[in-house]
Formats: C-alpha cells, structure tokens, sequence
C-alpha cells in the first residue's frame, strides 16, 4: 500500500493539494482523473520521488516503482529493439545481454503486438507504437509499482483498449498500477480505485462504488453528469 500523509503542495501561488491523506491499494489499478492544471502529473511525481512534497510525506519504495512520463526524448539513430534492450543497460554496467534477457525483450515485443516493427527506428515509429515501446520499458523493469502518465494518448480506440486490459492483468500479478487518464469512461470501466483532482486543490478517493457519482464527478470536474450502470460496464453522460 501507499500512503500519503498530510500532503501539501503549491507552486506560483496556486494551492494544488493541502492535508491530503490516502491509502493507494496494492495490486490494483488506481486511475487519476481531474481537469487539466489541477496537479495530476505532480502527484505522480511527487510519489515517484522526482518532487519532494512541501509538507508530509509519501510511504513507498521508490526502488521497486517505475514512472512513465508524458513527455519523453528520445535518442536517435536506434532501433525499437535497442530501444527496450537499453533497460537492461541502465540497471547494470555489461557489454551485452544474456539470453533470458534477449528472451524478455522479445516476449514483450510480442505481448505489444511490435515484433514486425523491431528493427524499424524509433524515429519511424507512430506516437502510439512508442507508448507501447514505453510500456515494454516498464515491464522488464520487473518493478512493482507503474507509474503511468496518459499511458494512452496517442493511440486509437482498439490500441487503447489493449493497453488498458494489458495494465489491468497485471494486477492479477502483483503489480500496483497508478494511471493518469483522461476518458472518464475508460475510466469507469477499468478502474479499481480512484483518485479525483478537483480545482478547489482536494483529492476524493475511493472505490468504484463509492467513486463513480454524478455527486462525486461534479466536485471533481464541476459539471453535472449522469451515470448509467448495468452491470456489465458503466456509461457516464454530461448533462446540459
């Protein structure tokens, strides 16, 4: 579990989180939702260990997590395949990789649907073939805990929805994942826990139950929303 104790955080003036306390659950998926500008990214990182929080304290093992940014350089001249090896370069100083780690390497470019695109450079790869490159980073980590910025953006539809059920499996295999996401359906459907920004600088948390209200999204987002549950998937509309 991870837990923040009594967090404040503000920059220009702007009083983004003051005395938040929650609980993050283990080996589920926590989606982050909010309007633009209201500290998603901040919170991510200050949890990752890039910012230090001004007051209170975050409780997490920092050496057992990984953070995907939104934003990322880089290098040129390299194939997707060197690309995903380099991880294995940043964790330990070696002139080359050993066969289980070749091994992983393609196993990951397999599970991501890119093997046909291995020896194609990065340069030449679309936004969302990257995101999944990204992704392939974070799990030969072998980390416990993603942190992922908009793993989605970029991408269609179809490659949305295979990168959402690709996170929500592994949960079922010990991995906590923490998503910044901005289709609050995707959201309802996909997520266990929930974190809500709201502008006024609180953080709502909780369940999907308890979490996904007209109530609960209009602090959040300050409109009003319908929220329509059958069961099988939930469907939120904005109401006029």
């Amino acid at each position: 579990m991870i837990n923040i104790k009594n967090l404040s955080y503000t920059v220009d003036n702007l009083k983004l989180f003051e005395n938040a306390n929650i609980q993050i659950p283990q080996n589920h998926l926590t989606i982050m939702v909010g309007p633009n500008g209201v500290g998603k990214t901040t919170l991510l990182k200050i949890i990752a260990g890039i910012i230090k929080p001004q007051m209170g304290e975050i409780l997490v093992n920092n050496k057992d997590l990984f953070y995907l940014p939104q934003r990322i350089k880089y290098p040129q001249g390299i194939t997707l395949q060197e690309y995903i090896e380099s991880s294995f370069y940043k964790q330990n100083w070696k002139w080359f990789l050993t066969k289980e780690e070749k091994d992983k390497v393609n196993e990951m470019l397999n599970i991501l649907e890119l093997t046909d695109k291995k020896y194609t450079l990065i340069d030449n790869l679309s936004s969302g073939e990257l995101q999944k490159a990204n992704i392939a980073l974070g799990l030969i980590s072998e980390a416990h805990i993603l942190l992922l910025d908009e793993p989605t953006s970029n991408m269609d539809l179809i490659n949305q929805i295979k990168i959402l059920n690709m996170i929500k499996k592994l949960t079922q295999t010990g991995i906590t994942c923490i998503i910044v996401l901005h289709d609050i359906n995707l959201s309802s459907n996909y997520g266990d826990y929930f974190l809500g920004l709201s502008k006024e600088g609180k953080i709502i948390s909780g369940s999907k139950k308890d979490f996904i209200s007209p109530d609960i999204l209009k602090k959040i987002f300050g409109i009003n929303f319908k929220v329509i549950n059958n069961e099988e998937d939930i469907h939120i509309q904005i109401c006029n």
